[in-house]
C-alpha cells in the first residue's frame, strides 16, 4: 500500500470495525455528547469535533471515531466519523484527492457518488469530498471523504475525515456532516 494512502485505509478498515461491533447484541454506550478532542503531535495539528447529543467516542486515542449510539435499520448500522491525518510533505490537495478516489474506487464493490460537492472549504480551511456507496452485512453505506489541507511549519498535513451512515438514514447523515462541519483543525505549537 502507498504510504500516503494509509490515512484513507486506516480511516475505512476503522469505521468498518466500529460499525460492525455496534450491530452486536450489548448495550450501546452512554451518550455524553460535547466536544471531543485528539492531538495528533507527529502529524502537525490539533483536530477537534463537536458531537450530537446521541453521539459517543470510542476509547482509543487515535485516530479519533465518533458515533451515533443507535444503529440503524435491520441488522443495524452505526452511523460514524472517523477522523485521521498525514504528516506534513509537499503533497498536494489534488494528489491527496487522486489517492483517496483510487483507494476508494479499488475497494470491493464500492461505487463512486457524483453528486458529492468536491472543492469546498472546511474549518476555513481548502479540502475536497468525495464519496461512495457500498454494502456492508446486506445495508446500503454511504462514505463521504473530506480532505482538508493543514499549512505547518514542517509544509502541508492532511486531515481526512470519513462520514459513514446507512443510505437510507437521513438523521445519521445530517448528524454525521454536523461533525464534519464542526471540525477545528490547528497546527501544533512546536515544542520547545
Amino acid at each position: 500500500m502507498h504510504p500516503s494512502s494509509r490515512p484513507l485505509a486506516v480511516a475505512v478498515a476503522v469505521a468498518v470495525s466500529a460499525l460492525l461491533t455496534a450491530c452486536g447484541t450489548s448495550a450501546p454506550p452512554t451518550s455524553t455528547g460535547g466536544t471531543q478532542s485528539v492531538e495528533v503531535r507527529e502529524d502537525g495539528v490539533t483536530t477537534t469535533v463537536a458531537t450530537p447529543d446521541g453521539w459517543d467516542r470510542a476509547g482509543q486515542d487515535a485516530p479519533l471515531v465518533v458515533s451515533s449510539t443507535t444503529p440503524y435499520g435491520d441488522p443495524g448500522f452505526t452511523a460514524n466519523v472517523v477522523v485521521t491525518t498525514s504528516p506534513a510533505g509537499t503533497v498536494t490537495l489534488a494528489d491527496r484527492t487522486a489517492e483517496a478516489a483510487d483507494a476508494l474506487q479499488a475497494a470491493d464493490g464500492v461505487e463512486m457518488d457524483p453528486t458529492q460537492p468536491g472543492e469546498v472549504t472546511v474549518a476555513g480551511l481548502p479540502a475536497y469530498r468525495l464519496g461512495a456507496t457500498r454494502s456492508v452485512d446486506g445495508v446500503a453505506v454511504t462514505q463521504v471523504e473530506t480532505l482538508v489541507e493543514v499549512a505547518t511549519a514542517a509544509g502541508t498535513a492532511f486531515v481526512y475525515v470519513t462520514e459513514s451512515f446507512a443510505t437510507d438514514d437521513a438523521e445519521g447523515a445530517a448528524q454525521a456532516r454536523a461533525v464534519t462541519d464542526s471540525l477545528v483543525v490547528t497546527p501544533a505549537t512546536p515544542e520547545g
